[in-house]
């Protein structure tokens, strides 16, 4: 280029610019909230996992479905480290804000861990403390779910 100018940005999509399958129906969203804790918990555990428990955030919206922050947690299913328990579910509180760049997405909160969906006293305590963690923040809407190899339940 000559003479200093510098190209300019195309800011404005046309139709052929959106991927396929996008913008997601509200049919979509709706089992996507059933159907992304499922598959998550159906991700294949290892024998040697060194972590095998974890904290997944992962928006739901129009423009798609996207994780936003997987937590590693422990290899445990009872509360284990209670302060870093803690100080993860307080992480999570956090991750859940409104995303800046869609309105009206939904934060799914999965607990993933090697066990049936049926959660424990360790699953409750964990939900209560990112229940705790986001009740001072400003949050978009969120959902708790535990998860593993035999399916997922909403708390």
């Amino acid at each position: 280029m000559t003479g200093g100018t510098t190209p300019r940005r195309r800011f404005v999509s046309s139709e052929e610019d959106i991927p396929p399958g996008l913008p997601l129906t509200s049919t979509d969203i709706a089992l996507a909230h059933y159907d992304v804790p499922r598959d998550l918990g159906a991700l294949p555990f290892g024998p040697n996992d060194m972590i095998t428990r974890s904290l997944w955030v992962v928006f739901v919206g129009e423009w798609g479905i996207w994780t936003h922050a997987t937590i590693p947690l422990d290899n445990r299913l009872d509360m284990g480290d209670e302060d870093d328990i803690a100080r993860m579910c307080g992480l999570v509180g956090g991750l859940i804000r409104p995303p800046g760049c869609h309105d009206g997405e939904e934060a799914l909160v999965v607990l993933r861990r090697p066990a049936t969906p049926d959660p424990s006293p360790a699953d409750e305590h964990i939900f209560r403390l990112v229940r705790e963690a986001a009740a001072n923040r400003e949050t978009a809407p969120w959902s708790f779910f535990v998860a593993g190899p035999m399916g997922a339940r909403e708390l």
